[in-house]
This record gives structure tokens, C-alpha cells and sequence, in this order.
């Protein structure tokens, strides 16, 4: 008896040393991309652009220039205020990370709500471009978001998981020039369904998320590989 639980035990220590090497290798949910790091000692100010919804072609950038006329997205996969609830998202956790460099989120939604557009000529990184201006920002952080659909069930079962895409840019305001970008895309798995991503399952709590929880968990998951 005492042999078995000393293997038993050496099976647990080895699954722990090589779950989260596992976990990091096959993880293809997160993706961040620095184009050409900011000086930070020189960036005064930057905002955060309220989410615009859709997506357009296979190429992350490529929503980023595409007029918003052109965006497309199915009503069915996005609940009515995702782009909202990942505003506030991005905005606190930007926050976290550059403080009182960051403009008030209410700062820039007024603004927003004021500069003039036309959306068949006008794209995200324009209306971004011209927002920073109004505001004096340096830079300016915006994103688009394509995908945010409600578990059905709670949190202990369900019938359908939350799944949930969505990309973040940041762009230089004077140039328009994209220096970060970063994309997350998650429709939530069992851990009997994916037990590589175990280490993942339980840190998010071992239960089904909800589509805010997950949007949530994204935006962090994204900001962790935010230019230092």
C-alpha cells in the first residue's frame, strides 16, 4: 500500500512540473504583437476609443483600416453591450499599468460622441487618429470586437459555452502609426474536452464562465504581454 501511494504520488509531482509547460506550449488563444515600442518616459497622455463591433478579412490590421461601414457581424454572436462592457475593460486595465497617464474613460466617450464621421469613409484607426487629437493624447488604444456570445446554463453546467473574439490596438496619434496589437479568441472547453489547458480550467475557478467573466479574463491575458 505504501509503494502504490509513493508512485501515485510521483505521477502528481510530474503532472505538475509539466502542466504548465504544456499549457503555455499549445496555448494559441492569446496573440500580441509589438510593431515599434513606445518611449513611455515621453508619452504624456493616452485614451482608450470606444469598441467599434465586426471584424473584416482574416488579417487582424486589416479591421484596423477597413472603413466601419464595412465591418460585419452576426447580431446572434454579440450581446447587445459588448463593445461597452470591453471598453471599460481595456480602460481598466490600462490603467493598472500607465495610471494617471491614462485620460479619463468619460473624457474620452464625450469626445467620441462629438467628432465628426462618416462611416463610409472612416475607419476604426481614422476615428482613433482623430479622437487622440481632440484629446492630446500621445497614443491611443482602440479595439474591435466580433464575437461575444452567453453561455447557456450556469456556471456548474451548461448547454452552450460563452465564446468570445476580439482584438486591441494601439496606434500612434500624430502618425497613425500601429505600435501594439494584440487579438484574444475563446469558445470555453470542458476540462475532459481539453485537458492540456487544465492549469487554466482551475485557475478560472473549475467552472463554466460567463461571457463578461471570459471578456474579462481575455483583456488581461492580452495586457500581460503589453509593451513594458
Amino acid at each position: 500500500m505504501e509503494k502504490r501511494a509513493i508512485i501515485i504520488l510521483a505521477i502528481l509531482a510530474g503532472w505538475l512540473i509539466w502542466m504548465p509547460l504544456m499549457d503555455r506550449s499549445i496555448s494559441r488563444l492569446v496573440l500580441a504583437q509589438q510593431e515599434t515600442g513606445p518611449s513611455w518616459d515621453s508619452v504624456e497622455s493616452i485614451g482608450v476609443m470606444p469598441f467599434v463591433k465586426g471584424k473584416y478579412g482574416s488579417e487582424i490590421s486589416e479591421s484596423l483600416n477597413c472603413t466601419v461601414c464595412l465591418l460585419l457581424n452576426d447580431p446572434k454572436d454579440l450581446v447587445q453591450d459588448s463593445d461597452l462592457i470591453l471598453t471599460l475593460y481595456t480602460q481598466k486595465a490600462l490603467q493598472k499599468r500607465l495610471r494617471e497617464k491614462v485620460i479619463a474613460l468619460e473624457e474620452s466617450k464625450d469626445f467620441y460622441e462629438r467628432i465628426p464621421r462618416d462611416e463610409s469613409k472612416d475607419s476604426p484607426r481614422s476615428l482613433a487618429q482623430r479622437l487622440g487629437k481632440a484629446l492630446n493624447a500621445d497614443l491611443m488604444i482602440l479595439g474591435n470586437v466580433w464575437k461575444y456570445r452567453e453561455r447557456i446554463g450556469g456556471s456548474q453546467g451548461i448547454s452552450e459555452p460563452a465564446s468570445v473574439s476580439f482584438a486591441i490596438y494601439m496606434i500612434d496619434v500624430p502618425s497613425g502609426k500601429l505600435i501594439w496589437k494584440g487579438v484574444f479568441s475563446e469558445t470555453q472547453r470542458s476540462l475532459a474536452e481539453n485537458t492540456l489547458r487544465a492549469r487554466t480550467f482551475f485557475e478560472r475557478g473549475s467552472k463554466w464562465l460567463s461571457a463578461d467573466e471570459l471578456a474579462a479574463f481575455g483583456v488581461n491575458e492580452i495586457f500581460q504581454k503589453f509593451p513594458e
